[in-house]
This record gives structure tokens, sequence and C-alpha cells, in this order.
């Protein structure tokens, strides 16, 4: 009997530590906190894609940029570097409704709850594309090549922050593109 007291509180602090570290359905980490739900004043968005290995011209790049404000900003490259293409920089502000979808989207795709990693063999020569987000202080990196179980939420983040550039935009930087394509055979 005596036994039976002296495992008793050790079994019980063993129960509860187990349920502490058992994760939530869907998710890599904690569910998000209640305050998480609501877009903090830092919420800052950086994306990065490149295409992949091609010849000059074909090569191009791009970064977007959304500030707290909804200030957004793209810049496309049309070329690689060592070529001194030009620059073109677009750009355009979201309302505080688009804003807060934005970060919706972000936060229902795991943006604060996964813990995003690269593949240790990434694939070679295709395009590549990471965001940097701000969130309370926080930085959060989606990196090129996450791991497979995670490709799809990283895919839907990726198709978020695109979308929240303008389609007039795209067509402008696309055509400008296709030019530069032509005239650097």
């Amino acid at each position: 009997m005596r036994l039976t007291w002296i495992f008793l509180p050790i079994l019980i602090t063993l129960l509860a530590g187990c349920s502490l570290t058992l994760p939530t359905s869907g998710t890599d980490g904690a569910a998000p906190a209640k305050g998480d739900q609501t877009r903090p004043d830092d919420f800052h968005v950086t994306y990065k894609w490149q295409e992949g290995s091609l010849p000059p011209p074909y090569h191009y790049e791009y970064t977007i940029t959304i500030s707290p404000t909804g200030q957004g900003q793209i810049v496309m490259i049309p070329d690689y570097s060592m070529n001194e293409p030009p620059t073109w920089t677009e750009t355009f502000t979201a309302s505080v409704e688009e804003m807060d979808t934005l970060y919706s989207t972000l936060v229902a795709n795991g943006l604060l709850t996964r813990r995003w990693r690269a593949q240790d063999s990434p694939p070679v020569g295709g395009s590549s594309q990471s965001v940097t987000v701000l969130v309370r202080e926080r930085q959060i990196v989606i990196p090129s090549f996450v791991l497979p179980a995670h490709e799809s939420s990283a895919a839907a983040i990726y198709a978020a922050i695109e979308a929240f550039v303008p389609q007039a935009i795209w067509n402008k930087l696309d055509a400008q593109r296709e030019q530069y394509v032509q005239e650097h055979p």
C-alpha cells in the first residue's frame, strides 16, 4: 500500500506531461492563441519567387512585400542579374478588410502552428519560393521546398500572397517580360 502512495504522484506527473506534448489536430504544434486570430499591427509579408535554371533571358524573379498598413509592392527582375536587366517596381494598396482576410488565410493554412522546414534533399533546377512573415515580433519563415506533408499548406499561402497583387499589375509585368524576352534573344 505504501508503494502505491509513492508511485501515484509520479504516475500523475508523467501522464500530465504526456498530455501537454500532444499536437493539436492538423498541426505540428499548439493551436493559435485567441489573440492570434486578430491581425497584429506588425503583420508584414515578404514573398520571393524565382524561376528555375533556364537560359537567359527566360529566367526571372520577383519579390512581393506587404507592409502592416496595406502598402504593397512587387519588384520583378526579368533575367539573371549578371545580364544587368532592368528592375520593374509596381505598388498597390490593400484595404483593412483585405489585410484581415490575408492574415486569416495564412493562419488557417498553418502559418503560426506548423514547424516549417525544408526538405533535406530538395529538387534541383526548378522554380523556388519562400515567404517571411512578421507576426507579433516573431519572424516566421516558410522555406523553399517544404516537407511534403506541408506542401499544400505552403502552396495555399503562396497563392494567397500572389493573389494580393492586382491582376492589372500582373498583366503589365507579364507584357514587359515578354517584350524583354523578344528583345534579348
